[in-house]
């Protein structure tokens, strides 16, 4: 098993707004051309847990792509692209919330776009992309108590297998926040989980507390050649400074 360190990708909504969700299509072809001129190979989430776990092989050079909420522009712009490339992806779906727009308490100022419908999060599975959970309704997750928690686990998984008719294994923390007590339940559902601290994930890592770079950081294309380089470790390092102090401020924990 390689012991390389492997970038974990967070898109959100692939739309022209300029929202802090959101990369513009062509900015995301750009990065997938990128990718694959630079010898890089898009992987599923589970696909990089089973390899770490001695279950399979990866690609010489793999990164994780994933998206958050189940935006629908993700089987309109995403998946063709993904598919251009062979790459795979995994999408975390707010199951309470399929179908309609992304407007949940919370969501501050960003568009409130449409998201997959139960008959597109099947189509999106059908086309390879791993359909994994990100609760029910998206709630900020150690501050809603023990039954909550363990009702938005275990109800977003039941409702995705259900629709999908196989196992859903892997979990994004809404917002990234955790505390040890939701991390223990997480552990008694899935097998690993992604938030919001920026970083490469390593296969010493916790799977449970995979870090992850967000593309928001890396949007323009000029930027985004830089991952994989010193430069962009650099960058991204600064940017994980800043971002752990702000939310050490608001009182999040990642």
């Amino acid at each position: 098993m390689s012991r390389a360190p492997v970038p974990i990708l967070t898109y959100h909504s692939l739309d022209d707004s300029g929202s802090v969700i959101s990369v513009a299509p062509d900015a995301f072809e750009q990065h997938l051309a990128i990718l694959a001129d630079r010898g890089w190979t898009g992987i599923r989430l589970d696909t990089l847990l089973d390899a770490w776990a001695g279950r399979g092989a990866l690609p010489e050079r793999p990164v994780v792509i994933t998206f958050d909420d189940g935006f629908r522009n993700l089987l309109e712009r995403g998946v063709p692209a993904l598919a251009r490339h062979g790459f795979g992806a995994t999408v975390f779906v707010v199951t309470g919330w399929a179908g309609k727009a992304g407007d949940w308490p919370g969501q501050g100022d960003v568009p409130r776009l449409p998201l997959l419908g139960w008959d597109e999060v099947r189509e999106v599975s059908d086309a390879g992309v791993e359909v994994a959970s990100h609760t029910v309704s998206h709630p900020h997750l150690p501050d809603v108590g023990a039954e909550k928690v363990a009702s938005e686990l275990d109800a977003s998984k039941a409702v995705l297998e259900e629709q999908l008719g196989k196992q859903v294994t892997s979990f994004a923390y809404p917002y990234g926040d955790l505390d040890d007590a939701v991390v223990a339940a997480t552990r008694q559902r899935y097998r690993g989980a992604v938030t919001v601290r920026l970083g490469t994930a390593k296969p010493a890592d916790d799977p449970l507390l995979l870090p992850r770079l967000d593309v928001y950081y890396l949007r323009e294309p000029k930027v985004f050649a830089t991952l994989g380089t010193a430069r962009g470790a650099a960058y991204l390092a600064a940017r994980g400074v800043l971002r752990g102090v702000k939310r050490r401020l608001t009182g999040r924990r990642e």
